[in-house]
C-alpha cells in the first residue's frame, strides 16, 4: 500500500512539473532513407521531384518521434517532419523577416517589444500545415486551399536573463505560443 501511494505521489509529481515545464526538448539523429517509413518518402518524392538526396532524421521530442527531411529547394532550406508512421505533419521553410508580409512582420515586432526587454531572432521558418494532397498542390501547383500558414521564429529573448525561445504566429503575426527551448549543439543538427 505505501509503495502504491509513493508510486503515485511520484507519478502526480513528475506529470504536474512537466505540464508547468513548457520547454522545447529535441534530439535527432541522422537515419539511412531505408530507416523512413515509405509513405514518408513516396510523399516527399512526389511533392518535391526535383529533390534527388534528402537528409533523413529520427527525432526524439516531448512530443514523441517524428521522421524528418531537410533539404535545400528553390533557394531555401525546407524541413519535412512526418509522424512515426509516415504520416505529413508539417513543412516548414527558413525565411528571412524581409519574405514575411510587412503587416505581420509588424505584428511579431509588437509582440516582441511588448514581452521581452530585448531580443534577437535567430530562426524563421514559414510553416505550411494542411492534408497530404493539399500540402502537395501547394507545392506542385500553387495552390492555396486547405492551407494554413504560420511563422515559427526561434530567438534569444531577455526578460530577467537571456534563454533561446520558439514562439508561433498565425499568418497575420497573431501569437500563438510560446516554448523555451533547451538545446544541446550535439543533439540538434542544424544544416
Amino acid at each position: 500500500m505505501k509503495k502504491n501511494v509513493l508510486y503515485l505521489l511520484i507519478f502526480l509529481f513528475a506529470g504536474s512539473s512537466f505540464s508547468l515545464a513548457q520547454e522545447k526538448i529535441e534530439r535527432e539523429v541522422k537515419v539511412k532513407p531505408s530507416e523512413v517509413p515509405i509513405s514518408a518518402r513516396s510523399w516527399l518524392k512526389d511533392s518535391f521531384e526535383k529533390v534527388k538526396k534528402p537528409k533523413w532524421f529520427l527525432e526524439f521530442s516531448q512530443e514523441g518521434k517524428a521522421y524528418e527531411a531537410k533539404f535545400w529547394w528553390e533557394e531555401h532550406y525546407h524541413s519535412v517532419k512526418f509522424d512515426s508512421l509516415g504520416n505529413l505533419k508539417d513543412v516548414e521553410i527558413e525565411i528571412s523577416a524581409e519574405e514575411m508580409p510587412i503587416e505581420s512582420w509588424a505584428n511579431v515586432q509588437s509582440y516582441f517589444k511588448g514581452e521581452f526587454v530585448d531580443y534577437s531572432v535567430q530562426k524563421i521558418q514559414r510553416q505550411i500545415i494542411g492534408s497530404e494532397s493539399d500540402v502537395e498542390d501547394f507545392f506542385d501547383e500553387g495552390e492555396k486551399e486547405g492551407i494554413t500558414l504560420r511563422y515559427e521564429i526561434v530567438f534569444d529573448g531577455k526578460k530577467d536573463n537571456w534563454q533561446v525561445w520558439e514562439a508561433l504566429f498565425d499568418e497575420n503575426g497573431s501569437f500563438m505560443t510560446l516554448i523555451r527551448v533547451q538545446t544541446k549543439p550535439v543533439d540538434h543538427l542544424i544544416f
